[in-house]
């Protein structure tokens, strides 16, 4: 114990590192799994499907798609390079490739704790800093989203190194880090296009402080950081900025399409995750010294605004706010209680707030950093992976109109799977293209029943609109945290799953 005050006292930020890195590794090793769907289909299978010649969701033009999707290449195109690598070494188990993906995000999401460290300590005291370091690394959701393949997490680094060179260069300003600044933030755009909104703060700061050249040169670096991301448009498309494009046009078109949601829902968003009363009294600190600190204010309050104005709301969408929000929060609150004479009478209220916010957080932390988030759709695909049997599987999903995607990547095959729902390709018709079927290795010998809500009257069905009889093989469980979220809100669709091998 004395030796960790002796380290705390004179290496504060080794102990943070520290602290930080073990729930991150903890997280690699156990967090299996995707938080939301974009974070795999868009990313994993993207990357895995192109390298293999497959391109699933149809990214790569040819004679049936000139259009593009509307997806930065350039993140995605970092897994195809990785995936490339651990292929050609002949590492090409699925679930081993994941985690070496994941151990490489938890060491690059290190890199937000150093600089939200070194950004607080420029702005105030080493006490304040130092609590700052402890909420971005043990902060309950920042482990196991460090872990996870979301746009939204891996822009904050270069966002931070910009805010970390400007606040820098503000003693003694030079054109040198401005440019390197915008540099950084336009590859933060590539990552995540949304993230040109701090790009604007950042250039209305540099205005505000009469830095003429700096905010044109800033935006000039930026501009190329950007364009070098998107440079495989230009090969791909061959022509510059298609997938941007496309990403502005489709976005304005389908603004209300996915979810129309009120404009005060990122208040309750930040308010719920930052963990209560705690998070509101950050968000006032945050409002309080948006005057004085501006550079950390005005790029994070005009991504908030926007994205509160904008209907499509989903709550990942404003996850590159909160380490701002954090900085500039606590900050501001900390400076507000050490003059408040309510607070200087009611410490222990105080206190007893920080204790409330530590131990909820740790809980949280303990139990969702080794989270398999999503763990019966992996091990499924995971599973059918596994059999020298498999060929290919059929999704069976005839009590209702859709049907869950599989995660392919985990089967190491893109053959063209089958499915069932309640509108469209029935059992009869399934089975009609499979006896048409030239190529025996496309027929289907599994069926897979993601949920099982009327099982045993959808298995009858099957077995006699697709003429063959089903025998069980396998029931794969979805983990703790899966289960749980299914029973808060039935529209997690975390359910067992059934897996049935067809009687040939």
């Amino acid at each position: 114990m004395e030796t960790m005050k002796r380290l705390w006292k004179e290496q504060p930020l080794s102990v943070i590192l520290f602290a930080g890195a073990f729930f991150r590794l903890i997280a690699a090793i156990f967090s299996k799994g995707w938080g939301m769907h974009d974070d795999h289909f868009l990313v994993i299978e993207a990357a895995q499907s192109i390298l293999d010649g497959a391109d699933y969701n149809n990214w790569i033009p040819d004679d049936e798609n000139d259009t593009p999707g509307g997806h930065s290449f350039f993140y995605p195109g970092i897994h195809y390079f990785l995936f490339w690598i651990m292929d050609s070494m002949g590492f090409t188990n699925p679930q081993g490739k994941m985690y070496v993906i994941r151990f490489l995000h938890a060491a690059y999401s290190m890199i937000t704790i150093v600089l939200g460290y070194r950004i607080t300590l420029r702005l105030a005291s080493q006490k304040i800093a130092n609590q700052v370091g402890l909420v971005l690394a043990l902060l309950w959701i920042f482990p196991i989203l460090s872990v996870k393949n979301l746009v939204e997490v891996v822009c904050i680094p270069p966002l931070m190194y910009s805010t970390y060179l400007l606040l820098k260069n503000k003693e003694n300003p030079k054109l040198g880090p401005e440019m390197l600044a915008g540099f950084f933030a336009g590859i933060a755009m590539g990552i995540r296009f949304q993230t040109a909104l701090f790009i604007g703060g950042f250039g209305l700061y540099l205005l505000f402080n009469k830095r003429w050249a700096g905010a044109v040169l800033f935006g000039v670096l930026a501009a190329v950081g950007f364009s070098l991301t998107q440079i495989g448009d230009v090969f791909i498309w061959d022509r510059p900025f298609a997938e941007f494009q496309e990403y502005i046009r489709y976005n304005i078109e389908h603004k209300t399409s996915y979810f129309n949601r009120p404009w005060y829902m990122y208040f309750l968003t930040i308010g719920g995750l930052l963990i209560p009363p705690i998070s509101l009294f950050w968000m006032f600190g945050f409002a309080r010294l948006w005057k004085k600190h501006l550079l950390i204010f005005l790029p994070a309050f005009i991504f908030f605004a926007f994205h509160s104005y904008f209907p499509n709301k989903q709550e990942r969408f404003i996850i590159p706010v909160l380490p701002f929000l954090i900085i500039l929060g606590h900050i501001g609150w900390t400076q507000f209680t050490e003059q408040s004479k309510f607070w200087s009478k009611n410490g222990k209220l105080h206190r007893g707030f920080w204790i409330w916010f530590w131990s909820l957080n740790t809980i949280l932390l303990l139990v969702l950093s080794a989270s398999y988030t999503k763990r019966n759709r992996v091990e499924s695909m995971t599973w059918l992976y596994n059999q020298e049997d498999f060929n290919n599987m059929i999704i069976e999903s005839s009590h209702q109109t859709n049907f869950l995607m599989p995660a392919q990547y985990y089967t190491g095959t893109w053959k063209k799977y089958f499915y069932i729902t309640s509108k469209s390709h029935p059992a009869e018709q399934v089975r009609q293209t499979v006896d048409q079927l030239s190529d025996s290795s496309l027929v289907p010998n599994y069926v897979v029943f993601f949920e099982e809500v009327k099982l045993e009257e959808r298995i009858e069905r099957f077995e006699t609109n697709y003429g063959k009889e089903l025998e069980l093989a396998v029931v794969i469980e979805p983990s703790f945290i899966d289960d749980l979220l299914f029973k808060l809100n039935p529209n997690n669709d975390n359910q067992t799953t059934y897996i049935y091998r067809i009687e040939q």
